[in-house]
């Protein structure tokens, strides 16, 4: 083929070579342009098979992975408050902890109920900030934490901001003559239908990321309790025929947009009601809503919270620690299963669990080891690895015993559904849980031809 390709040429330059002697004397214009003629069709040749031949190409580079795919796969966590992580002998004996056990997962205030808990480069932030700095050097303690092999999680409070809300009213909750609303234990809220408080909270999230934090925890990050005690809510408008969990939902997927490129997850703290409860629990966290959106949520089932009306057959909760997690935390992770079945990804199910004793509710009983170590085997019978433990104090003397030594290893077990929570969950779908699946995959679905416009 090659040569066939080269005849005309070959050809071509013979005729130019013989033409002075076949027909005798020729202008030299004539034999130029031909020979002109020549080289172009050569040249054109070699462009020509230039361009038949492949173009070498770098073999495509695999992408990195997404925030999600790049957290670690087995989470065993500690709450520590600012003034823990800021305190050098407590920050140690945290890090002495984490060395020696299975924890390796700190949950860390960067903005609690008082606000931001570093040195924030956001005027509004330093402005609404009241009890100091605890945490001088946000990335050098981050990189400690790293140093230790320790996932750093950055928790911020969202919605409960009553410093926030003296400071911006306009953005807060109001009552129906213009007042602040005030909760029962005297809070200020925002609300969850603010643009701008959600703005807030998320560029608060983006100094953490860059200060290293690879999770952002969102926490009430739900509308305040609506009791019938209490003035109604008044909220800037809404749109039309949203509901409280989209306004949620709507805020975590923003935050998602904004944080993936920083390279952090995005996760959420819910009621452990949001699992056991086919609506929103009154505050706007309905599960298969925020499942759908969240990289993952933490479900806070402590036991000393539940009512004894609240999971069927646990009557007396805090002192059913194993019954009252598999319960609870059983029904998310079927509602989970379900989600996946209809080809949605459901968030990862991360659970807070109890290292405290709660007097207020059972007086005389003590959480210790044996309590922490009740709640932990639940969840990896329910085949759920992950598991974050809270004391207020951040202090787990009591129960430090029961975390195993080492690093952390897989526990969790294959886990077929019992019919007593199938039956549960099937009234839910009943009662609405079916219909908020149908509308995350019309969600989705709209979230596509957007796309694709």
């Amino acid at each position: 083929m090659r040569g066939a390709r080269l005849f005309p040429v070959v050809a071509l330059l013979s005729t130019v070579s013989l033409l002075p002697a076949c027909s005798g004397p020729s202008s030299e214009a004539e034999v130029s342009s031909l020979a002109q003629s020549a080289s172009s069709f050569l040249s054109g040749q070699v462009v020509a098979n230039a361009a038949a031949r492949p173009a070498h190409r770098e073999p495509p580079q695999p992408e990195p992975p997404s925030p999600r795919e790049a957290a670690p796969p087995i989470i065993r966590g500690i709450y520590v408050n600012a003034y823990a992580a800021g305190t050098p002998a407590h920050r140690k004996k945290l890090l002495a902890l984490a060395d020696s056990t299975e924890i390796n997962a700190f949950v860390v205030d960067v903005k609690d109920d008082d606000g931001i808990r570093y040195r924030s480069a956001m005027p509004l932030a330093q402005q609404v900030t009241h009890g100091g700095i605890p945490i001088r050097d946000l990335k050098g303690f981050v990189d400690t934490l790293r140093a230790h092999g320790i996932y750093p999680i950055a928790r911020i409070v969202v919605f409960k901001d009553r410093f926030l809300a003296q400071a911006k009213p306009e953005w807060a909750i109001r009552t129906p003559t213009g007042a602040l609303w005030i909760d029962k234990a005297g809070n200020r809220w925002m609300s969850a239908w603010s643009d701008s408080v959600r703005e807030y909270n998320i560029r608060v999230a983006e100094e953490a990321a860059r200060a290293g934090f690879r999770e952002i925890q969102f926490d009430y990050v739900r509308f305040p309790e609506a009791f019938k005690s209490l003035p109604k809510q008044v909220h800037p408008p809404a749109p039309p025929g949203a509901r409280r969990a989209d306004a949620i939902a709507a805020f975590l997927s923003e935050a998602k947009r904004r944080l993936h490129p920083l390279g952090v997850t995005v996760t959420a703290d819910l009621f452990g009601l949001s699992m056991d409860d086919p609506m929103d629990v009154g505050i706007g966290q309905q599960w298969e809503a925020l499942s759908s959106v969240a990289d993952a949520l933490q479900p806070m089932v402590y036991p000393s919270h539940f009512f004894p009306t609240h999971l069927p057959g646990i009557h007396t909760p805090n002192r059913m620690p194993y019954e009252t997690v598999y319960t609870s935390v059983g029904m998310g992770v079927i509602r989970n299963q379900r989600l996946r079945e209809q080809g949605t990804t459901p968030a990862r199910i991360v659970p807070w669990i109890q290292a405290f004793s709660a007097p207020w509710v059972d007086k005389g009983y003590h959480y210790g080891p044996t309590q922490a170590r009740a709640q932990t085997q639940a969840l990896y019978d329910l085949g759920v690895e992950d598991w974050i433990f809270w004391n207020a104090g951040s202090n787990y003397d009591a129960v430090s015993a029961g975390f195993a030594r080492g690093e952390a290893l897989p526990q969790a077990k294959r886990f077929d559904a019992p019919q007593r929570l199938v039956r549960v969950v099937n009234r839910f779908d009943r009662e609405g849980v079916a219909e908020a699946r149908q509308r995350v995959l019309a969600r989705a679905e709209a979230g596509r031809v957007r796309v694709g416009d």
